[in-house]
């Protein structure tokens, strides 16, 4: 029979809509959830501690510098490096959460938080190097044993590279720190070492 147009009541109508408009609803809250998850997870990286500690790193690292044997800048230092492992062990988890309720897969709020950490994750690389490295040259009686601190960098780097297209930054990314020119970008290696100040000393 042709022609034959069958008419929802209104109250079907107004179910459908009001359907309709609390999906979309949900989807607009989920999408600013993971948003806002995404700017907390990135927030980790500049709370006041976060900054001191990597300032105290990064002089050591950009500046080469040994540190000093004596006084409390070893143990200062140690304190630093294991609390920006920690964080980045945070940051893993939280980005390992986002991928998990959304299927594995990498939309808007992943995006905007991989283009914020990822220059931290490369500098890291390097840097965690180095400070391990002078960690255990002030004192190679007490080795640095990162555990799975060293192992949750290593899991953020590993899912981080399969976001990387560069072959230069997924090999550094996948491989860790090697000091040459293919493997690592920073242009630390090629300031001479300094030694500490005789104020640094005293502390």
């Amino acid at each position: 029979m042709e022609g034959v147009f069958v008419l929802l009541p209104p109250t079907a109508i107004v179910a459908g809509l009001a359907l309709f408009f609390t999906i979309r609803q949900a989807r607009r809250q989920r999408y600013e959830q993971r948003y806002d998850l995404a700017r907390k997870i990135l927030n980790e990286l500049t709370t006041e501690s976060a900054v001191k500690d990597r300032h105290l790193l990064g002089c050591l690292h950009w500046q080469n510098r040994t540190i000093n044997k004596g006084g409390s800048e070893r143990n200062d230092v140690m304190r630093a490096h294991f609390s920006m492992l920690w964080l980045f062990g945070r940051v893993q988890a939280g980005r390992a959460s986002l991928l998990a309720t959304n299927n594995n897969k990498r939309d808007d709020a992943l995006k905007y938080l991989d283009n914020g950490i990822q220059t931290h994750i490369l500098e890291y690389i390097c840097t965690f190097s180095a400070i391990r490295e002078k960690l255990e040259k002030a004192d190679p009686t007490d080795a640095v044993i990162e555990g799975s601190y060293g192992d949750a960098f290593r899991d953020l780097r590993e899912s981080f590279a399969e976001t990387v297209k560069d072959d230069t930054l997924k090999r550094m990314l996948l491989k860790g720190h090697v000091n040459n020119a293919e493997q690592c970008l920073c242009s630390c290696h090629s300031v001479r070492p300094k030694k500490p100040s005789r104020l640094t000393s005293a502390a």
